[in-house]
């Protein structure tokens, strides 16, 4: 018995999104900092090579972003993607005062914008703690060099980024719509996650070498199609033992693996075996 689809393709580019996530490196070319932008802060609407993102403390002001036009108000975050132009403009003498930094967002070797679509402005679910976040980027930049500085500064960044997606509503976050069109092998993976897949099967149904077809995978998804394959199976088996009651052995079978090496592959991925990983993460009625 294999495993449903995903409903709608939508637990299939959640999946997507979080291998994308996962290869996500974030760097920074302008230090956080704190600004009550003067009367006349105004400019063209122009692209940048880098993504901006601002805290909106206090005020008012007009940004446009492509073709959308954004009135942001105290307590939201707003992400503006590198390469897309942006103007702004005060719109009043109550002006923005704001954390704002700049950033670089790679996933393997494009930027960000070109492989997800993410919300300009969100409500941040807590602006104090997005305020604090700002102030450990700034505070990580301005400390003296050392060899665990990039470490830290990186790490300080990705706390505030992943603060601002986890403000974005759900589903506002999605593939952008030429990654979710060449996205139909992993689509075909997960339907069809309790049989073989063999990747020289995988390659010929999608009219590749094999060579080719694992080059460009990877290339895509950061992982080899036997890891995705792998992590695809135990990341739904670890939904099904949080959600249902379903016997350890009934879970195994439906990923198309035998109890005990279910198991072993089980304890690869998640570091916990199946049964411990259900009494941890399980709701307790």
């Amino acid at each position: 018995m294999s495993p449903p689809g995903p409903a709608a393709g939508a637990a299939h580019d959640d999946e997507v999104i979080r291998t994308h996530l996962d290869r996500l490196r974030l760097d920074l070319v302008v230090a956080a900092r704190i600004t009550k932008v003067h009367r006349e802060w105004s400019r063209p609407l122009e692209p940048d090579p880098f993504s901006r993102l601002y805290l909106i403390l206090e005020g008012e002001g007009r940004l446009v972003v492509g073709d959308v036009e954004l009135y942001p108000k105290p307590g939201e975050l707003c992400y503006l993607p590198a390469e897309v132009p942006v103007s702004y403009e005060t719109i009043s003498d109550n002006v923005f005062r704001k954390h704002w930094l700049h950033f670089s967002a790679l996933i393997g070797e494009r930027d960000l914008g070109e492989v997800l679509s993410l919300p300009y402005v969100v409500q941040s679910k807590a602006p104090a703690e997005a305020a604090i976040l700002f102030e450990q980027v700034g505070a990580a930049d301005r400390d003296p060099p050392g060899l665990s500085t990039p470490l830290r500064l990186r790490s300080a960044l990705t706390a505030l980024f992943a603060h601002y997606l986890e403000s974005a509503p759900p589903g506002s976050v999605r593939l952008v719509p030429q990654e979710t069109g060449e996205s139909g092998v992993v689509q075909y993976i997960q339907d069809n996650l309790g049989d073989p897949l063999a990747v020289e099967d995988l390659a010929a149904r999608y009219g590749q070498d094999l060579s080719t077809f694992v080059r460009r995978f990877r290339a895509e998804y950061g992982l080899s199609p036997k890891q995705y394959i792998k992590r695809a199976r135990i990341e739904w088996a670890q939904r099904e033992l949080v959600t249902t009651t379903r016997p350890m052995e009934e879970i195994a079978a439906a990923v198309g693996l035998d109890q005990s090496y279910f198991s072993k592959v089980f304890r690869q991925v998640s570091s916990v075996t199946p049964s411990e990983y259900r009494k941890l993460y399980r709701p307790r009625s």
